[in-house]
């Protein structure tokens, strides 16, 4: 593979200007998507603003957590249909329609900016999101099908990376509207959201109007969930693995900056730091692991990643002073962040239906684990006006992960490729 490409570069300035235009053509459009990826980052100011949203919507914790819960039932449709529409529509069609609907989702947020405009807008992200799951990597490989590890990997990354500043930008606009009586919060809140629901709109337009090039590749036609698949114990000890992760990663993700601001006097450290931290660490870990050979540390990831990013977290929790929550919650993630990616290797490659049945029944389930989740943090948090002990039974996600996928023997026998 990486022959083929080296001699393709190699050859680049012999080749017919048509071909030179194709692959041009090709490698702007891939840099174009990447770049329209990064835009949905956007979302990572809720967290920041979370305090503020409260104030401003009337919401008590339990209310907070189910209206960013509801973003999961949008996710659930989208998983099931995203299959049958690439199937009819193509690929690139299903990604121009994800990103204009998330987009129109955003601006719902920016031009209104009110409870109602963010009760429509959350299923709604969650529905496109889904979609954008499967169908933009789908697009990727289909632009280079040599290199589909690389083009994951990439699209990975460009989730990611952005989340590092995101939170900073909204820390820094909650101070300038701190500092200025003439802008309020609900300017602040609109802002993000209306540029980037612009952008991805103008984005999507864009692709909508170049011609479709016909490229000389072939995506593998979606497989549909099988029960049979899903019910082998193994498949529902990763289906349930899959959902423990995601509840846990998020709730701790939408809670960690509330905790800061209720639990400390003085944050000598931002907490949108923390939320910055946890996706430097996101970043690092996935892009370390990706360039491991295949199954290398694979039990021990598996193992042991959830408990000790869980335990980390368990004791900032309850015992760290407020300078080492962003610090150690980044330590954490560092950790806890390698699960996911060597939990899908472990899905057995016998037969596409499989890994797609397995795949798709644990985003499913996952999404209706992270509502209760959410949700039930909140309340817990109501109830005893403590994010410790509500955020202690999430972290304890992790913990309980490390020790089914220990007891399942997950890790122990790695097929090679």
């Amino acid at each position: 593979m990486n022959c083929e490409v080296q001699s393709t570069e190699t050859n680049y300035k012999n080749m017919p200007p048509e071909q030179k235009t194709h692959i041009t053509h090709r490698r702007n459009l891939a840099l174009f998507l990447i770049g329209l990826k990064t835009l949905p980052s956007v979302f990572n100011t809720i967290p920041i603003y979370a305090t503020r949203l409260r104030q401003l919507f009337s919401l008590n914790a339990e209310q907070y957590g189910t209206l960013i819960g509801t973003g999961t039932f949008g996710r659930i449709p989208a998983l099931l249909m995203v299959g049958p529409l690439v199937a009819y529509f193509g690929v690139r069609r299903v990604v121009e329609f994800a990103i204009i609907g998330v987009g129109f989702t955003f601006l719902t947020i920016g031009i209104l900016g009110n409870l109602t405009s963010f009760q429509i807008a959350m299923p709604s992200q969650g529905f496109f999101s889904g979609i954008s799951i499967i169908a933009f990597p789908a697009f990727l490989i289909s632009l280079y099908p040599a290199l589909k590890r690389r083009m994951v990997s990439v699209m990975l990354v460009a989730s990611a990376a952005p989340g590092i500043l995101t939170p900073l930008m909204a820390n820094e606009l909650l101070k300038w509207s701190a500092q200025s009586d003439n802008i309020d919060f609900s300017a602040v809140l609109r802002l993000p959201f209306l540029v980037a629901g612009s952008l991805l709109i103008l984005g999507g337009m864009i692709l909508l109007s170049r011609k479709n090039l016909a490229f000389q590749t072939e995506i593998e036609k979606p497989h549909p969930i099988h029960l049979t698949e899903l019910l082998r114990p193994r498949s529902l000890i990763i289906v349930l693995l899959i959902s423990l992760h995601t509840a846990a990663d998020g709730t701790l993700y939408f809670f960690v900056p509330m905790f800061m601001e209720h639990h400390f006097d003085h944050l000598p450290i931002a907490a949108a730091w923390a939320l910055s931290g946890h996706n430097i660490a996101y970043v690092l870990s996935r892009s370390s692991l990706s360039a491991l050979p295949e199954g290398v540390g694979q039990r021990s990831i598996l193992s042991l990643a959830g408990p000790i990013g869980g335990i980390i977290i368990i004791l900032t929790l309850w015992f760290g002073p407020a300078v080492s929550v962003p610090l150690l919650y980044a330590l954490a993630s560092l950790a806890f962040a390698a699960e996911f990616p060597a939990l899908i290797s472990e899905i057995s490659s016998k037969s596409m239906a499989e890994f797609g049945s397995i795949m798709s029944g644990g985003m499913i389930i996952s999404s209706l684990v992270m509502f209760v989740f959410l949700k039930g943090t909140g309340y817990i948090v109501d109830l005893t006006n403590d994010y410790r002990f509500a955020l202690t039974i999430a972290a304890c996600g992790f913990i309980i992960f490390g020790l089914l996928a220990t007891l399942s023997g997950l890790g122990i026998r790695i097929k090679s490729t």
